[in-house]
């Protein structure tokens, strides 16, 4: 019995026994949440999982990471913050807290950790109407568990666990977005431009525009703009008496009729649909078709009436009611062939010629084919001869500055025409139009910068312009012009002589009035000179000179209106000698040329013993000759000059108090070696005449010297310093002057030969004693009675003057 208890309970263990080594061991299982990809920084938590053991209730685990056992013994591994160390490799496995039994490894799982992610964006499309619709499209690249969120610059949303949003946009904006997974969030998104632009219209045009012709071709062309669609598909509608008679009568941009007639009339409408795509325009405004029944016909016209003149400028003009699209068929002399073709309707011929006169007409034509008007009626063009615009100037071309100028354009016609003038001046190679004239005549006051070349043109009533005249060009000179004064033949004159004075203007010989003035004495200054004739010759001539035309002279021009005045010209002096008279010059040294340093004396002598002779002179004004040096003793008025200088070289004479004036000498003051010893008054024909050379070394070794008339030698000394004419005749005039070889030549003085006069035969002086006996014998016996009147009484000076006035 014992044995078969054994027995059983033997197998009972047996079978229990195997019992137990029949039920399968456990695995553990590692489990991440949202995957093995981590981020750097977030939190992940590792669970450990054991399946298929069900009788267990208790486990205590083990973890494993790269192999090697960590610290951690509960089923979940938390790392608050992985980083980029903490990747691997990670296994567990579990055993049984009250218990023997434990689990079998669980498989690795690879613990990857990545840096912080930037989420992938993506908007389509990108490129939208207003009011269209756009999807955005944000992701974490192997990840799962986030939640998304988008952004605009003015709006932030909430997180959403879809990464996927369509909205509807109106204007263009940024786009971009971010993700989160439990605390853990990523970078933005790079952002994303969306472009809105606003939905294009189709428009509608003709072409040709307008009204049309029965019998024409047009061509409708829709048109659309923007949105940024290149290949549409058209549509085309044509309304008719407000109802919709035609759809879609056309897929093609360009919709042509051929031969239009009224049945095509109506208003035309078109939209584009995208191919291949949703996108759609607006519908286009309504163009409305006018089709006419009637041919047109062309209108023309000119701009010009009358005779057109040739050089001007004519433009023809073909009407047409204003309808667009047309070309301009011209034509002259005939229809047969066209003259030429423009796009406008005129047509201008410049600078015609008489061979542009004629029949002109006019025609329109457009379309393809080309559809014509009617002709126009004939219009005739009649050329002539442009007449000439002549331009003169008043007073001269050469002119100055402050001067005024008259400029007077004449046209050259037969006809009697109003005319308006234009004026150009061209200077520095560019045309100005002077503003400042507008008539016929134009008067401007120049200036140096007025000089230039100056037109004129004519232009009539009728817009016609003459030719432009020949430039005619004033030189304007910046400076005032002075008056030059020459005297013919020559300045030292006898009574009885004539001499001209000549008055010219430097450079400019027009329009000028001459005037000439003198300074007869020492106080009143210059005076008209009563008998010059002033003219535009500038020349004033004295036929017979007197004593009274001794002086200074001068002249000066003017012209123009207003006047302009010359500068007047340097001073002139004019000396006429006496033939005969009571009153000597007397020149200690008596001789014309003087050294300076030496002395010189000149008396006033009167042979009739009267008073008040003063010897006046003129070197560059006119005064009293070395008024403290005068001393005047009876009837005799003395100048002495004792240290002569080359300034007190000038013309000096005997004056009256009442100013009458007396034997002009020319006085020279030489600084030189060399002066001309030559006679202070004028020769008479037939004397002799000795000229000297002095020099200022009374002593020179050499006296070899040259003598000179007129700056041609006339006698050359070997030796002697003296040269002797033994007969002086007129010829004999003239300035003379001598030079020495060695110490050089002397001033040049002037010798007046006066005119000779013929002794009488004895037969005439006895015929002229006997014809004037009687006379002679009065003569005598009042003479001796005026000078016994002068020593009785008191009054004797009346009965003198009583005698002397019968004498």
């Amino acid at each position: 019995m014992f044995k078969l208890l054994q027995v059983f309970f033997f197998t009972v263990l047996i079978s229990s026994i195997d019992s137990e080594e029949t039920v399968e061991r456990p695995k553990a299982e590692v489990v991440v949440l949202h995957g093995e990809l981590v981020f750097e920084g977030e939190s992940v938590t590792l669970t450990c999982d054991i399946n298929g053991e069900t009788s267990v209730t208790s486990w205590q685990y083990r973890w494993y990471k790269d192999s090697v056992i960590q610290q951690n013994k509960h089923q979940n591994y938390t790392i608050s913050s992985v980083s980029k160390s903490e990747a691997g490799q990670y296994t567990c496995e579990g055993t049984e807290i009250s218990g023997s039994r434990s689990s079998d490894t669980s498989d690795a799982v690879t613990l990857k950790v990545s840096d912080i992610p930037k989420p992938t964006f993506n908007v389509q499309p990108q490129s939208v109407f207003t009011g269209d619709s756009v999807t955005l499209t944000c992701e974490v690249h192997q990840s799962t568990g986030w939640e998304y969120n988008f952004y605009t610059p003015s709006q932030h949303g909430n997180y959403e666990a879809s990464g996927t949003k369509t909205i509807k946009v109106s204007d263009g904006v940024q786009y971009w977005c971010s993700a989160r997974r439990r605390n853990y969030y990523t970078y933005n998104s790079d952002p994303i431009t969306v472009t809105v632009e606003k939905r294009p219209k189709a428009q509608v045009s003709l072409w040709p525009d307008g009204r049309l012709f029965r019998g024409e071709t047009v061509t409708l062309t829709c048109d659309i703009s923007g949105g940024g669609v290149t290949n549409w598909q058209y549509s085309w509608n044509k309304t008719r008496h407000s109802q919709l008679s035609q759809y879609n009568i056309s897929n093609l941009q360009y919709y042509t009729i051929r031969s239009v007639s009224g049945s095509d009339a109506g208003k035309y409408t078109c939209r584009g649909t995208e191919i291949r795509g949703s996108w759609y325009s607006h519908i286009s405004d309504a163009v409305t078709l006018t089709v006419s029944g009637s041919k047109p016909k062309a209108e023309l016209t000119s701009d010009t009436e009358g005779s057109v003149l040739t050089g001007n400028t004519v433009t023809l003009t073909c009407l047409m009611n204003q309808f667009t699209g047309w070309k301009f068929n011209w034509y002259q002399h005939t229809q047969n062939t066209e003259k030429t073709t423009t796009d406008t309707n005129t047509y201008t011929m410049s600078n015609v010629r008489v061979s542009d006169g004629g029949q002109y007409w006019c025609r329109a034509g457009r379309g393809n084919p080309v559809y014509y008007t009617d002709y126009s009626d004939v219009l005739w063009i009649n050329v002539t001869e442009s007449p000439k615009a002549v331009l003169s100037v008043e007073p001269d071309k050469q002119l100055f500055s402050g001067e005024t100028v008259t400029l007077r354009c004449d046209i050259q016609t037969k006809q009697d025409t109003e005319w308006t003038y234009s004026w150009t001046v061209e200077k520095y190679n560019q045309q100005y139009t002077v503003n400042r004239c507008k008539t016929q005549e134009c008067k401007i006051r120049v200036y140096h910068s007025d000089s230039g070349h100056y037109t004129c043109r004519g232009k009539s009533v009728n817009g016609q312009n003459s030719e432009k005249s020949e430039a005619v060009t004033p030189t304007v000179s910046s400076y005032k012009p002075k008056t030059l004064l020459r005297v013919s033949p020559q300045q030292w004159l006898t009574e009885g002589d004539s001499v001209t004075l000549m008055c010219e203007v430097n450079r400019s010989s027009t329009g000028w009035t001459f005037s000439w003035f003198t300074e007869h004495n020492l106080s009143s200054g210059y005076d008209l000179v009563s008998d010059s004739s002033g003219g535009s010759k500038g020349n004033y001539t004295v036929s017979s000179a007197a004593l009274k035309h001794t002086g200074v002279y001068m002249c000066g021009a003017e012209r123009g209106d207003p006047v302009y005045h010359t500068h007047n010209s340097s001073t002139q002096p004019l000396w006429i000698t006496g033939v005969s008279s009571s009153v000597s010059l007397i020149i200690r040294p008596n001789r014309t040329q003087h050294f300076s340093s030496e002395s010189l004396s000149l008396s006033c002598e009167d042979h009739r013993n009267s008073t008040g002779w003063t010897v006046r002179r003129y070197t560059n004004t006119l005064e009293t000759c070395s008024s403290s040096s005068v001393r005047s003793t009876g009837t005799e008025s003395t100048c002495t000059i004792r240290s002569l200088i080359t300034s007190d070289t000038g013309v000096y004479w005997c004056e009256s108090e009442s100013g009458h004036k007396l034997h002009p000498v020319n006085i020279s003051i030489h600084n030189g070696d060399v002066i001309l010893d030559s006679p202070v008054h004028p020769v008479t024909e037939g004397d002799s005449l000795t000229l000297h050379c002095l020099y200022r070394d009374k002593n020179p070794s050499n006296l070899r010297a040259e003598f000179y008339k007129d700056g041609s030698v006339v006698q050359n000394q070997t030796t002697g310093d003296m040269m002797i004419i033994s007969t002086v005749s007129k010829s004999h005039e003239g300035f003379y002057y001598c030079k020495h070889p060695e110490r050089g030549e002397s001033p040049k003085s002037w010798i007046s030969v006066t005119g000779f006069q013929d002794e009488m035969s004895g037969l005439k002086i006895l015929s002229f004693l006997l014809a004037v006996c009687p006379y002679l014998i009065v003569t005598v016996v009042l003479v001796f009675k005026c000078y016994r009147l002068r020593d009785e009484t008191s009054d004797s000076s009346d009965h003198m003057k009583k005698c002397c006035f019968w004498m």
